[in-house]
């Protein structure tokens, strides 16, 4: 099996694509193959990267080209885990973001495709790392070091689950990124927003994560909700689906004028 196939295997990339890729090239020299991914594995320069890459591939259906790419990165990034220390299982989980937003994207349009090239450099860096059921990203608040996390789409949400992610990520950090050790956790999500207090049971596993944090800024006009919640970002409310409780009370919910927004906060003591 070729690199680019054994690491879709590893990650849970759904097999259509990894088919996909296997017969897809980029296109581009070797030596800017090259340069690419070695700045798509620098956290300086991640970002001015992927806008490289997009402009060196601006015909490029499905976004696979660049999803090919960014794998042979993450061949890259793997080495780079091994030379700091940190275990491949945390590689693996991950790097398993590539699948998850395929997966997404599927969802949402009903078929594979790979647009999150702008928000991977992060995982490619080693800026970003899952650790159990959440992401942690090393950041920056009012001037001094800072850990902003991320909940995957695919999180457990239960409390012991999330209990035990903040732990062993207290652990990772005390043992790789000591600076970040001690630093202030902030989230930002519709899953802060304090709308959901009013949609969801008081036993919610939720409004079980919402209440680690003390909310800080509500932004009450944003509607990125709509994706994670309806798998569509451009639905209006009278079109959103009603498959779930929470879907359904946050359809009449919005419909009757409230808002849900998205909210930033910081994780208590």
């Amino acid at each position: 099996m070729d690199p680019i196939s054994s690491l879709c295997a590893e990650i849970g990339m759904p097999e259509e694509v990894t088919k996909i890729l296997s017969e897809t090239e980029t296109g581009l020299p070797a030596d800017k193959e090259e340069k690419l991914i070695s700045a798509l594995t620098d956290k300086a320069t991640f970002k001015q990267a992927a806008d490289e890459l997009r402009a060196a591939l601006p015909q490029d259906e499905g976004g696979f080209k660049k999803l090919l790419l960014m794998l042979r990165a993450a061949l890259k990034t793997r080495g780079d885990y091994a030379k700091t220390g940190i275990r491949d299982e945390i590689f693996v989980s991950s790097m398993q973001c590539f699948s998850r937003f395929v997966k997404e994207h599927f969802e949402s349009y009903r078929r594979y495709g790979f647009d999150r090239d702008f928000w991977v450099g992060r995982q490619l860096s080693m800026l970003l790392f899952r650790i159990g059921e959440l992401e942690y990203e090393l950041s920056e608040y009012e001037g001094k070091n800072a850990v902003s996390l991320h909940i995957p789409s695919d999180a457990d949400l239960s409390p012991d689950k999330i209990s035990a992610s903040l732990r062993d990520a207290k652990a990772f950090l005390s043992e790789f990124y000591s600076d970040y050790a001690d630093a202030v956790m902030f989230c930002y999500s519709w899953l802060l927003s304090p709308a959901l207090e009013k949609l969801l049971p008081a036993n919610s596993k939720i409004l079980a994560f919402y209440r680690r944090f003390e909310i800080r800024k509500w932004d009450e006009d944003t509607d990125g909700y709509k994706q994670w919640v309806f798998k569509d970002k451009t639905l209006a409310p009278e079109c959103f689906p009603e498959n779930t409780t929470l879907q359904r009370n946050m359809k009449k919910y919005v419909l009757s004028g409230g808002k849900v927004g998205e909210a930033w906060g910081i994780l208590k003591s």
